[in-house]
């Protein structure tokens, strides 16, 4: 039974009514976007360990099970056209040699392919860039509002660490990334994890290669509207591959895809909640104890440019709505 998953605009408002405020296990059974449990927390750490974290949204991967073809392209796949196209977009010439070698020998020999279905949301492509570049702020999100208990830790500029209180952890490296203002992105990450708990009766070890593929487009309306695609392949050791296919294989699937799309939910909902409540998120990052200063304070900051930069849009949509009155006016 999936658990709710929290709104972080309401947690963000909880810190406006210090007397009344929920605590953060209630939202736990509040809707919201937040990383799906599939049979309790033994399946919430398999879903948030084998990828460990897309592209510094913390984009959740779990192992999947290959997916015939499908015709809709923004639709989740595991087809062989959708792998090559894929394969072909990984940034070769940008890796080191070792770098190459490593992602080609999951690339090739992978257990599972999967493309998580492609997602549009409302959301300002700077928000999105300052989310995918600082991912443990959303895993700290998840875990202060309680739907969450894995620990993202940043070691380098391009590594992090990835571990819960069960005994699963992982390593991801950003081997590639581009990032544009206009979210026009292109992130490769490598990732190695190991799993222990239920409902395996063993310990999984897997290695991932990410690829996440972003873009924006501006609305007539004046907002701009995020797509994000991510693609995976994952190496399974042999006898994971075989618990895995005996045990669980039949629900990951639908748990990867819906990991994917309420991750991307959560961000718009952040996206959305900066621009109404600048100041409620600027006290949410300071209860963010795990997260250095500078990153906290960039967070404050952001949210502010991110209220200000819709109320210009606003602004100019009003104007634009009353200029096209008085022309049409008789």
């Amino acid at each position: 039974m999936p658990a709710r998953g929290v709104s972080i605009s309401a947690y963000v408002r909880s810190f406006e009514l210090p007397k009344n405020s929920l605590r953060p296990a209630e939202f736990a059974n509040r809707r919201g976007g937040a990383p799906r449990h599939l049979g309790g927390q033994g399946m919430m750490r398999w879903s948030t360990t084998v990828g460990i974290a897309a592209a510094g949204m913390l984009l959740a991967m779990v192992i999947t099970t290959k997916a015939s073809a499908e015709t809709d392209p923004m639709a989740a796949t595991g087809s062989r056209e959708a792998q090559d196209e894929a394969t072909r977009s990984i940034p070769w010439k940008y890796l080191a040699n070792n770098e190459q070698r490593m992602v080609q020998y999951v690339v090739r020999n992978n257990s599972i392919y999967r493309r998580m279905p492609t997602r549009v949301i409302d959301c300002d492509p700077k928000v999105f860039n300052y989310l995918g570049q600082n991912p443990q702020v959303v895993t700290e999100l998840w875990k202060m509002m309680g739907v969450c208990n894995l620990t993202l830790e940043k070691v380098s500029d391009d590594t992090y660490r990835a571990t819960d209180d069960n005994g699963t952890s992982g390593v991801l490296k950003v081997l590639s990334d581009r990032w544009n203002d206009d979210a026009q992105n292109s992130i490769l990450l490598y990732c190695e994890g190991t799993y222990k708990g239920a409902p395996l009766p063993g310990e999984i070890t897997a290695r991932s290669v990410l690829l996440l593929r972003s873009g924006s487009v501006v609305e007539t309306n004046g907002r701009p509207y995020v797509t994000a695609r991510l693609d995976s392949w994952v190496l399974i050791d042999r006898l994971g591959v075989e618990l895995v296919a005996k045990t669980i294989q039949p629900l990951l699937t639908k748990t990867a895809d819906h990991n994917f799309t309420e991750t991307m939910k959560f961000v718009g909902t952040f996206s959305k909640t900066a621009e109404n409540n600048p100041a409620g998120m600027v006290n949410l990052s300071r209860k963010l104890e795990a997260i250095d200063e500078p990153t906290r304070v960039s967070m404050g900051v952001l949210c502010h440019e991110t209220a200000a930069r819709y109320q210009a849009i606003a602004a100019k949509s009003q104007e634009s709505a009353v200029r096209v009155a008085s022309q049409s006016s008789p």
